[in-house]
């Protein structure tokens, strides 16, 4: 299972009390924006409603007009009654004008009325005063030519109709009194729209009348929309949903704007009003700045956050634990140094406190294990002196049995040299040369006793004599090969060879010991014993000196020596140990040479 971090912990930490807030506040945010909107939007449509409601209601009335005068006026059902030369038409023709005239002037929001008679094919149109004679000509013209036509004409009496003349809309009402003729109103929708521009929809608003397929028929003063917003995105914002606003979406950012609309009950057309989204949160600016600022403000205040862990938390954890991890691998010097925080000072004085301890008590122990290690190794040494000893006194027996003068002054040459080497107990090592020396000095003695029976060849590099090695650490085998091997040898002389040089497979790091003899060799479950391990594990009697051996150069070389032991194919014991050469070597270089006196064949 995979361990958080003390550091994650940490960011996630912040990241559970930031990331709320931020949510909170940005929802915040888009809550206010949402109350701006529809408090705006609210407001608008009160004025959008009220405005349309004046705009249907002059329709209406104009409306009204037009049907009481197609069923009560005498003169201008007339106008198709007689011929158009007859002065009974004459004076309806003039009569109608002036009746429309002089109506004219009380609805100030029409262009003008007209009238039209089917006989006579005439229009007659009542303007107001103000309107320009070049667009009552136009108007005129336009107009003449639709109620000519019997199919427009008999479209344009069924409910107001938008009419385009040079790019300008008006609205164009006809109705038929049934005796053909005609009695209609013209509106102009800039005209309708301009009271409704100066009212106070908001900054930047834009006022206008649109289709229900979305075309701007026209517009209040400001930057026109035409070409700028499409009609089909007009058209969605006009007939969506039942909200209080709908949005249209402006192609550049931030150019998106609310639109408030109401359409008319009188005409196919719609009153809207379209504000932009910039100039409708205009009050809310500091707040929408600390909106957008507030991620990065987070996120530094992140950095900063994480610094000033990383410096007062995590980089002190880190050291401790460096610290520990030194302690583990053996640098009992490692030292913390004081922090800033009085909790990791405690810590750091605590982890110094508990070094200096363990290295103190390490040193103790390690003092009191060498203390152990020599004492033992005495011991051990002191084994086989006796040991050896019995031995001896043997062969001393045996000699003065014999009473030969010459050969027991000669053995006590070589008794003097072996007991002068044996009763050293205050030395835990010799080098090799010696210890090889006093192998001979035993060998002598034992060709003494048995002569023509025992043949002998010491052999030593001169790279390995001077290694240390713990004293009779080669003898026990000789010894045992003595013991256990001479006495079974009847057609040819026993022979022993002991060889040291340096090991074939690693010369810079180990020298190896060689002794051999051509007796029976080792029985087969005493071999299984020494190769397994086992017999140094249960067995230190009857084989006191191998076991003492292996025991101690465990002790003097740690756990760097070995101990092989096999059986030769022609027959004979061979037992071979390895020692490690110390990283400098003092030793003298040169040629094979024999340990003085270690031949005798």
């Amino acid at each position: 299972m995979r361990k958080t971090t003390l550091r994650s912990r940490l960011i996630l930490g912040f990241g559970a009390v930031i990331v709320p807030l931020l949510v909170l506040l940005m929802y915040n945010n888009w809550y206010a924006m949402q109350v701006v909107r529809y408090q705006v939007a609210g407001s608008n449509q009160n004025l959008v409603r009220m405005s349309m409601d004046q705009v249907d209601s002059v329709l209406e009335e104009t409306d009204k007009y037009l049907s009481k005068t197609a069923l009560q006026d005498p003169d201008l059902t007339s106008l198709s009654s007689y011929p158009s030369d007859s002065p009974e038409a004459f004076f309806a023709k003039v009569n109608t004008l002036n009746q429309l005239s002089g109506d004219i002037a009380y609805y100030s929001e029409i262009e003008a009325f007209f009238a039209y008679g089917t006989q006579a094919k005439e229009l007659l149109l009542a303007p107001q005063e103000k309107l320009g004679y070049d667009k009552k000509e136009q108007f005129k013209a336009r107009l003449e030519q639709m109620l000519d036509d019997s199919g427009v004409r008999s479209l344009l009496v069924k409910k107001w109709t938008l009419l385009e003349t040079d790019g300008e809309y008006s609205l164009l009402r006809v109705v038929d009194t049934q005796y053909g003729s005609y009695v209609g109103a013209w509106v102009d929708l800039g005209k309708l729209l301009k009271p409704l521009d100066s009212m106070e929809f908001g900054d930047n608003s834009q006022v206008l009348f649109a289709s229900p397929n979305g075309r701007i028929l026209t517009q209040g003063s400001g930057e026109p929309l035409a070409g700028i917003v499409s009609p089909p995105d007009l058209q969605k914002a006009l007939t969506g949903s039942g909200q209080p606003y709908n949005i249209l979406r402006g192609e550049a950012a931030g150019s998106d704007s609310m639109v408030v609309s109401r359409p008319s009950h009188a005409a196919d057309i719609y009153l809207a009003v379209l504000q932009p989204e910039r100039s409708l949160l205009e009050k809310l600016p500091a707040f929408q700045r600390l909106i957008y600022a507030t991620p990065l403000l987070a996120f530094l205040a992140l950095v900063v956050y994480l610094y000033y862990l990383q410096r007062s938390i995590t980089l002190p954890v880190h050291k401790l634990i460096r610290g520990m991890l030194k302690l583990r691998e053996g640098e009992l010097a490692a030292r913390l140094e004081p922090s800033k925080l009085a909790e990791f000072t405690a810590i750091n004085d605590t982890f110094n406190d508990m070094a200096r301890q363990i290295k103190h008590l390490k040193i103790d122990i390690y003092e009191e294990q060498i203390r152990t290690q020599k004492a033992e190794l005495k011991h051990l040494q002191a084994q086989i002196h006796p040991h050896f000893f019995m031995n001896c006194l043997n062969l001393i027996f045996n000699l003065a049995q014999v009473k030969n003068t010459a050969l027991v002054q000669k053995i006590a040459l070589y008794l003097v040299r072996h007991f002068r080497f044996t009763t050293r107990t205050n030395v835990s090592s010799v080098t090799l040369a010696d210890e090889l020396e006093h192998i001979s000095n035993y060998l002598n003695l034992q060709s003494i006793r048995f002569p023509e029976a025992l043949n002998f060849e010491i052999t030593a590099s001169p790279d390995v004599q001077s290694l240390q090695v713990p004293p009779l650490t080669v003898q026990p085998f000789v010894e045992n090969a003595m013991e256990h091997g001479f006495a079974n040898r009847e057609d040819e002389p026993f022979t022993i060879r002991v060889t040291a040089g340096l090991d074939p497979e690693s010369p810079d790091r180990a020298a190896l010991i060689r002794i051999e003899d051509n007796g029976d060799g080792f029985s087969p479950d005493m071999l299984e014993k020494l190769v397994t391990g086992n017999y140094f594990r249960t067995d230190s009697g009857g084989h006191i000196g191998i076991w003492n051996v292996q025991h101690r150069c465990r002790l003097f070389y740690k756990s760097e020596s070995s101990l092989a032991f096999g059986n030769k194919a022609e027959g004979g014991a061979v037992v071979t140990l390895r020692l490690p050469l110390p990283p400098a070597s003092e030793q003298e270089k040169g040629g094979d040479s024999h340990v003085p006196g270690t031949d005798r064949g």
